[in-house]
């Protein structure tokens, strides 16, 4: 079966996440899980494995990965405890993919991240390494200076391929939230934030449909 939800079962397994989120850190901290709108398929750290069970299970799925803190909200090393009565995060499915590896995952959609952002253990299972005598770069945060490189990645939302950049953590900063930022991303979709509805809209913008992809 194909693995490419509806928008619909999207929206359903994104529900399903968002209420099921702090059970998640509890149990499954720094582990895949694989899940839809009917609950959890399996977990595993190990990329390769949770895909083999998810793609066993003959469920339509999506891949989260838990971050270790039990934190609310976590941007790189600063921890928040949420003082929001609306327990809600705008998450969105997106498949990524390197050479041989694809993973329908989901990231946070941020409108404050300049570049979308994967975990230095994501970046690892994809198959990412730094070649000989590259150098990292430093980003400054409000947790102060992380390491990272920059990686271009095959992205599909809602059904749309293109190529974009993202920064890849050279450090383990404790969380392990992947960020869906602006760069690229945002350009090629019109993105609305419906908090009250827990939506997030992605609109295809048209006139980037015969844009030439960037090079890897």
């Amino acid at each position: 079966m194909t693995n490419t939800p509806s928008k619909e079962q999207s929206r359903e397994m994104l529900k399903w996440l968002n209420r099921n989120r702090l059970d998640l850190l509890d149990f499954y901290r720094n582990q895949y899980v694989a899940y839809n709108a009917e609950g959890l398929i399996a977990h595993s750290e190990n990329l390769r494995e949770i895909l083999d069970l998810a793609q066993a299970s003959g469920e339509l799925y999506a891949i989260y990965l838990v971050p270790r803190s039990t934190a609310s909200i976590q941007i790189l090393s600063i921890r928040f405890r949420t003082v929001s009565r609306h327990n809600w995060q705008p998450n969105y499915h997106v498949k990524m993919k390197h050479r041989d590896v694809e993973i329908s995952t989901t990231m946070l959609v941020d409108s404050g991240a300049e570049l979308s952002l994967i975990s230095f253990k994501l970046g690892q299972d994809l198959g990412f390494a730094l070649a000989d005598a590259e150098s990292s770069l430093l980003a400054e945060t409000v947790g102060g200076r992380v390491e990272y490189v920059i990686r271009n990645i095959e992205m599909t939302i809602d059904g749309h391929g293109f190529i974009a950049p993202v920064a890849w953590l050279q450090t383990n900063t404790g969380g392990e939230q992947l960020l869906l930022g602006r760069e690229v991303v945002f350009d090629r979709f019109n993105i609305e934030f419906r908090q009250a509805e827990e939506q997030v809209l992605f609109t295809w913008r048209e006139d980037f449909s015969s844009q030439t992809p960037i090079p890897q």
